[in-house]
């Protein structure tokens, strides 16, 4: 269309192709606030009319909900692509301002909208133009990463980062006599427009500049890590506790194994099941416990894998479909559970399914048990509740590890329960003592100086994991085997000395992990792929780089702290992006109704969070979870009473109503 659309077309469609499908309702109220609604749904709709007419298509589309067509092009979503994508050149292509020329001050809510949408293409921009310096400067083009320092100081002249770049590359570019102006002019604007002065930073960079001392940038190039760094060849300090987990398998007791985050759980788990024979390692993922069945129905899946052609009996592979349907035609399918003898039916069909899928190993580790979702922990404590002591009757041993005070309530009123009733032992990972630490330092070949190793060790806060995590950035930057810098890399959080490894990644890797950790659980490179609107090949290829750098291992992270890190490092502006992109993939593929609720929730979308929990409510019905519907129907009353449309608010308290009744869901719990 060459034509230029009216104002409150170009805000209708801008809105539509950055927020997605919205509402009638929300939109009237956007573009006609003082307008009694039937008139503002009335003037929409002769709005949508003249459109069709105009471009001889249906460029809107949808009934209560409207969406833009798929064949429309807008380039405010083309830009935002490019971000999320970590396309930093490709944005940098694209110019000019949203909806430039046009005013909304007669719609207050639309204003304030396309101001934050202004606010946040600018920021994008300054990411980008950022990501492309560091780039450029990398490579040696020092005069092309010059033009975008003072592009990016145009875009925020009052920058003092922006205004050092300018100092820095213009002496890299060989002119220190226009290096020094910069600094002189960063100065005076300083004073005019906030009477200080230079940050010390900046006034160090003019004294290297004055002396020619400015480090010129190395070119970025990744350093293959020790197989001993990237684990270490053996467990180290552990031998009282390996103690205590032998005499707990003997006495086929559960084995709880808990510590700080980097302690070294998950290594002294696997490694003692690993010395007992054949193992499954199940582990928990952040967002496990906002869907029922997350984590169980992951395990299904994994055990499927293994066993495609698993001989059940027909009645045990229709009750397993409830958890993974795919192992059934939907026809074919059970029907809703309505009671409790049901609900125990499903229970022994399951512990069937499990003892014939754990048919040859020894031990069940589940790993990061603090993530694993409510109802999962209530179906493993039947099945392994009603079968102590461990080891006989098909059940596997059973370890479990969590972070130290992370557990839920109940479960840690269970570890409690059981260690008192001698079912179970805890083993509480306290920090490993200097000895260890030499030793474990030997193995990753840390010099054998013992000031560096003490200073090290030190600075790591007795934490095997930073300790590594320490190793690996001096390893990088190739200061390992030479005086330590000053000062050590060594930030209070352990997931931000992590964020800085993650700074090496290139932009379109680090995108993928970032939409990998706002999915949390349960994804893979299409999955990514998709919501990122990311060629599959591209992804692919981010994909080797995050398994090359220890971030990603398969389809996970390759630690909890990891994940913190990158999700950690996704800035405001993009992250409601990615939460309403993640509902969308998972809407078209497997994700529950409770997880792709959370994510609209987190998106900025209530609507469709609303109906994504009303969806989630019907499911935990249908499973007989009846306390897990009335928190869904009551969360999408609260998300509804807001919107123009009471009749879905009526539907979910008319819902909530029916199971406001005091039955409950069968005992959760055998005694211990």
């Amino acid at each position: 269309m060459e034509q230029r659309p009216e104002r409150k077309l170009a805000a209708c469609l801008a809105y539509l192709a950055l927020e997605g499908g919205t509402p009638r309702g929300k939109l009237v109220g956007l573009l006609w606030p003082d307008s009694p609604e039937q008139t503002a749904r009335n003037n929409l709709s002769q709005m949508l009319r003249k459109l069709r007419l105009f471009a001889s298509t249906d460029l809107v589309t949808g009934g209560d909900v409207l969406d833009l067509s798929p064949t429309v092009e807008v380039d405010a979503a083309r830009m935002r692509d490019h971000f999320t994508q970590g396309r930093a050149s490709e944005l940098l292509t694209q110019r000019g301002e949203l909806l430039a020329g046009l005013r909304y001050d007669d719609c207050p809510d639309l204003d304030d909208w396309v101001a934050a949408e202004r606010e946040r293409f600018e920021e994008w921009r300054g990411v980008a133009l950022r990501n492309e310096i560091i780039r450029l400067e990398q490579a040696g083009a020092y005069e092309a990463a010059l033009l975008h320092a003072r592009t990016l100081l145009d875009l925020d002249p009052v920058s003092e980062d922006a205004h050092r770049r300018v100092m820095r590359l213009h002496y890299l570019s060989g002119d220190r006599p226009a290096a020094l102006r910069a600094y002189e002019r960063c100065k005076d604007m300083l004073r005019r427009e906030f009477g200080t002065e230079p940050l010390p930073e900046t006034t160090a960079l003019r004294r290297e500049i004055e002396r020619g001392t400015v480090p010129v940038p190395a070119p970025a190039v990744r350093t293959e890590l020790p197989v001993a760094v990237l684990r270490p060849p053996h467990l180290v300090g552990r031998e009282a506790e390996w103690a205590r987990m032998e005499a707990a398998w003997t006495a086929g007791q559960w084995i709880f194994i808990s510590g700080e985050p980097g302690s070294g759980k998950t290594r002294l788990a696997l490694d003692f099941a690993a010395s007992k024979g054949g193992y499954i390692v199940y582990s928990g993922r952040p967002g496990d416990r906002v869907q029922p069945w997350a984590t169980l129905t992951r395990m299904g899946r994994i055990n499927t894998a293994r066993f495609p052609d698993l001989h059940l009996e027909p009645w045990v592979r229709r009750e397993e479909s409830r958890l993974v349907p795919e192992l059934l035609p939907a026809d074919e399918r059970p029907s809703p559970i309505t009671n409790d003898e049901e609900l125990l039916r499903f229970r022994e069909a399951h512990k069937i399914w499990t003892i014939a899928v754990h048919e040859g190993l020894l031990s069940n580790v589940c790993d990061d048990w603090q993530f694993f979702d409510d109802h999962t922990n209530q179906m493993g404590l039947y099945m392994f509740g009603t079968s102590f002591p461990l080891g006989q009757g098909g059940m596997p041993m059973l370890l479990a590890t969590y972070r130290r005070g992370e557990l839920p309530p109940e479960s840690a009123e269970l570890v409690r329960q059981t260690v008192e009733q001698g079912i179970a032992v805890l083993i509480d990972l306290k920090p490993m003592d200097e000895e260890a630490a030499d030793r474990l330092m030997t193995d990753i070949g840390v010099p054998p100086d013992p000031a560096l190793r003490r200073r090290l060790w030190k600075h790591s806060a007795e934490n095997p994991h930073f300790l590594l995590e320490t190793v690996k950035l001096l390893l990088e930057a190739g200061r390992l085997n030479g005086p330590l810098p000053e000062p050590l890399p060594l930030p209070e959080k352990v997931w931000a000395l992590i964020g800085r490894r993650l700074e090496r990644l290139s932009p379109p890797a680090l995108q993928a992990a970032r939409a990998a950790a706002i999915l949390q659980s349960d994804f893979d490179p299409e999955q990514v792929a998709q919501m990122l609107g990311a060629p599959l090949l591209d992804i692919a290829q981010a994909w080797e780089e995050l398994e090359a750098a220890q971030v990603l291992g398969g389809s996970r992270f390759t630690h909890d702290l990891v994940y913190e890190a990158v999700a950690a490092s996704i800035p405001g502006s993009v992250r409601s992006l990615l939460h309403r992109a993640a509902a969308r993939t998972l809407e078209s593929g497997l994700g529950g109704a409770a997880r792709v609720a959370h994510h609209w929730q987190e998106g900025g979308k209530p609507e469709f969070a609303a109906r994504a929990y009303l969806r989630a409510a019907r499911e935990a019905h249908d499973q007989y979870l009846l306390a897990d519907a009335r928190r869904f129907y009551t969360l999408a009353a609260e998300l509804l009473e807001g919107q123009a449309d009471r009749s879905e608010a009526a539907e979910a308290k008319a819902a909530l109503a029916r199971l406001a009744a005091p039955t409950e869901e069968a005992p959760t719990r055998p005694s211990v």
